[in-house]
């Protein structure tokens, strides 16, 4: 085979791996389905890679030339952009881009879900967004980082014409629904007490096992291991690999609710209830790291936490209920299911950025009562503040 057609297969090989171990998830990935896909062998894979860790090399370097490219026309477009429509055309331009570029951010995400940063082009292009939306259309970094937790939701929906509205004037039906009593219920969150989550050593051994091995990787052998036990003797507790996942995301989402249920109790007003959740989220993942990887690890995986009030507490959307039902809010059109969603992975993703970026508490903080401000208020709101 001449060296053209050579690269030419290789790189059709390449490609194909992108939308057939995507489809999975890249869990459990298999030369052999690859080859099948090619009518060949697994050897004859050999001849164009010389391991499946080359392949995903390869994959990886594909993967980031293109994030690379897009992301630099994309920002070289928002540089010429006018101010005033930074904002729709960041949103419209990002939306387009994780629709487009779904396998290769897929794979990302999975190559790297070990690390809390990612790739370092990532991170400082990101950086370098947050910047440009500064200098160009003053929005403040905490916007911006949920305003792409917008483009994150509103991705998977052609229908997006009500987050403008949403992002622009908030949520709140109502004024008193900004007297949240933010040092309180922040300080109140602090002294919840999180050590439930250290008590079982047997669930201890599932999440080191799940942080050492990747969700994929980990094995009911590996988590036997660690706990000191005999493989045979954790099937008393799991019959599988991923029904142990399962219960032990079960029991974080159980734990949580309960926790957060607790903690709020005390507050009966919906402003308070809504920046509790906030609050207790902010404080919750900083103090329990390694529960925020192993939620995120398992779900990767494809394992979702109930969604049972019942079996959870309420955890996570059932948590917000009594806010919905208070009649401070006025949604303009935004599905309340969407809404939930846009909350939780917006206080998650704040947290998250935190947490690589080694931030001061006092910062942390304040970042989740602008996010709060801005939820309720859209960006004018939060501006005033600033």
């Amino acid at each position: 085979m001449g060296k053209e057609k050579h690269e030419a297969k290789k790189q059709e090989i390449l490609d194909s791996a992108f939308r057939i171990w995507g489809k999975c998830g890249y869990r459990n990935t298999s030369l052999a389905d690859l080859a099948s896909a090619h009518d060949m062998t697994k050897q004859a894979i050999y001849r164009y890679f010389s391991s499946k860790a080359a392949l995903e090399d390869a994959m990886e370097e594909q993967a980031m030339d293109v994030y690379t490219a897009a992301s630099s026309t994309m920002m070289d477009d928002l540089r010429q952009t006018d101010p005033e429509d930074f904002v729709t055309d960041y949103t419209a331009k990002t939306m387009d881009f994780i629709r487009k570029y779904t396998p290769y951010l897929a794979f990302l995400s999975y190559r790297y879900r070990q690390s809390e940063t990612g790739p370092n082009y990532i991170q400082q292009y990101n950086r370098e967004m947050i910047a440009l939306a500064g200098d160009q259309a003053g929005i403040p970094p905490v916007a911006m980082r949920f305003l792409t937790t917008v483009c994150l939701v509103e991705s998977s929906s052609r229908e997006t014409g009500t987050w403008l509205d949403v992002w622009e004037n908030g949520v709140a039906a109502e004024q008193s629904a900004f007297n949240a009593q933010f040092d309180r219920l922040l300080a109140d969150a602090g002294r919840v007490d999180y050590g439930v989550f250290e008590e079982d050593p047997l669930i201890r051994a599932v999440f080191e096992a799940v942080m050492e091995e990747g969700d994929s990787a980990v094995s009911l052998g590996k988590v036997a291991r660690k706990a000191g036990l005999t493989k045979s003797s954790l099937y008393n507790y799991w019959p599988s690999k991923e029904e142990m996942l399962r219960d032990v995301l079960a029991r974080q989402v159980t734990a949580f609710g309960t926790l957060f249920d607790e903690y709020a109790s005390v507050y009966p007003e919906a402003a308070d209830r809504l920046f509790a959740y906030l609050a207790f989220t902010g404080t919750f993942f900083r103090r329990t790291p390694q529960v925020l990887n192993y939620m995120q690890r398992v779900m990767f995986y494809g394992i979702r936490p109930p969604r049972d009030p019942r079996t959870t507490g309420g955890a996570f959307f059932s948590s917000l209920d009594s806010v919905m039902k208070a009649g401070i809010l006025d949604l303009r059109g935004y599905d309340p299911n969407k809404f939930l969603g846009l909350v939780n992975m917006a206080a998650v993703n704040e947290i998250k950025h935190h947490l690589a970026e080694d931030s001061a508490r006092i910062h942390i903080d304040q970042c989740l009562k602008d996010l709060y401000l801005l939820i309720m208020g859209g960006l004018s709101a939060l501006r005033r503040t600033m």
